[in-house]
């Protein structure tokens, strides 16, 4: 719910988007809709400059109350809503554009929402309203979300479920007492900051002296070592999903346990679908592998436009967020080793490697019957890749590549297929050989 109405914060453009069709009334459902405004994508901005006021162009009624407030639409023209308080907030979500060029952004904001949610909840038993939250935002307000804090109260109801003592300091991953603790695991695991322990958030009991486990040499009794004072709930690393279920669920994810684990989950081969030339006109760009299971990996280029690198990112279909990266840097080791397979990757790609990538590509559309939804055969591929300028060539021979190390190169090998999908399961989980233990808040 976004509190727009009579509220000065919220001034001239700030964005609210429509709910959508599930969260509003029938009434509000129906006047929105008559209008020709979409529940779930319509964006409007608040507006109170007199100049405006004077050029109404549509006024929407809700259930008959004192309320106004007068919106600019996304063709700029200016909409009245009258009704009740409650109802014309209870219409609108806070919007934020979520634009790529504001990633880091975007996450500090998220995972600052989830922190304070849940230092509240944890420590006073009290769920912060949204004022509450965008106060302490300040100059970042305007990233702010509704998504974001519902999500937050989701996420800390069901952390509260789990933990029911008090008295912890909370902090986003390597801030003031866990950068020191990030620095060793780095160090002993030879592994990225996440793929280590991918916790967003981190609570620490007040007394617990954090350098003892920063003192520690040995990555096997460093891991050991959190894990126990999770048990005694001293350390309690926590990975933030968001959360767009009814409730949230916490989980305990402990890497030293779960890697020889038996899965249920069904690995095997469902199908593949490689992109030819999309709306926005770039070709080559990425693809995505599904398992049985629903289990998928896709790969693409990273958000640079002018990017070589691929990268591979975990995620189950239909679930409308993504599990988390595979690690780049062991993915390529793991390749090579497994299946003596040596994967292509960034700048200074040769036209041998572009020859190479073409027998690549026909050995895939060889084996299987469908490869992509807009490149029928090889050939349509290959009529593509000779209209290609220079650098979308070079993408080509890079994310084949990626392409033929799922859907070639591991069937070489008995259930290859699977396990390298396994493997990029338990790596976007970040539960790998050496990994920390920690929990994580995601749909439930």
């Amino acid at each position: 719910m976004a509190t727009i109405v009579g509220n000065t914060k919220y001034g001239e453009g700030h964005q609210v988007i429509l709910k959508d069709y599930k969260d509003l009334s029938s009434l509000a459902k129906k006047a929105f809709i008559d209008s020709k405004y979409i529940p779930g994508k319509s964006v409007f901005s608040i507006t109170v400059s007199p100049n405006n006021k004077k050029k109404v162009f549509n006024v929407i009624e809700l259930p008959s109350g004192p309320g106004i407030v007068y919106l600019l639409d996304d063709k700029r023209k200016v909409v009245l809503v009258i009704g009740t308080n409650n109802a014309i907030n209870n219409s609108f979500n806070h919007y934020t554009s979520n634009s790529k060029a504001d990633t880091n952004i975007l996450t500090e904001v998220r995972e600052n929402i989830s922190l304070w949610m849940m230092e509240s909840i944890i420590e006073h038993n009290k769920i912060l309203s949204e004022d509450e939250i965008i106060s302490k935002l300040g100059d970042m307000k305007k990233y702010y979300s509704t998504t974001f804090y519902e999500s937050s109260v989701k996420q800390s109801q069901a952390l509260k479920k789990e933990i029911t003592t008090k008295g912890y300091i909370y902090e986003r991953q390597r801030e003031n007492l866990t950068k020191s603790l990030y620095d060793k695991g780095r160090k002993l695991s030879k592994k990225s900051n996440d793929n280590w322990n991918p916790a967003d958030v981190w609570m620490i009991k007040r007394g617990y002296d954090i350098n003892k486990l920063v003192e520690i040499d040995n990555l096997e009794e460093l891991n050991t070592e959190i894990a126990i004072a999770y048990k005694k709930k001293e350390v309690i690393p926590v990975s933030l999903k968001q959360v767009t279920t009814p409730k949230g669920k916490f989980a305990v994810v402990d890497p030293s346990t779960q890697m020889t684990q038996k899965l249920d989950y069904d690995f095997s081969f469902e199908k593949v679908d490689f992109s030819g030339q999309s709306y926005t006109g770039k070709s080559f760009a990425n693809f995505q592998i599904e398992t049985k299971s629903g289990f998928a990996v896709r790969g693409g280029f990273k958000s640079s436009g002018d990017s070589l690198n691929v990268s591979l990112e975990g995620k189950w279909v239909g679930a409308g967020y993504q599990l988390g990266a595979v690690d780049a840097k062991t993915y390529p080791v793991h390749c090579k080793e497994k299946y003596g397979y040596v994967l292509r990757n960034g700048v200074n790609v040769s036209k041998s490697e572009h020859e190479l990538a073409k027998k690549e590509l026909k050995e895939i559309f060889q084996k299987y019957p469908r490869v992509s939804h807009t490149l029928k055969t090889y050939d349509d591929a290959m009529n593509l890749f000779l209209s290609s300028d220079d650098f979308t060539k070079d993408r080509f021979s890079n994310i084949v590549s990626y392409l033929y190390s799922f859907l070639i190169a591991p069937t070489k090998v008995k259930s290859g297929f699977e396990n390298n999908m396994k493997y990029c399961y338990f790596s976007a989980k970040k539960i790998t050989s050496g990994a920390s233990l920690y929990v994580i808040l995601e749909n439930g």
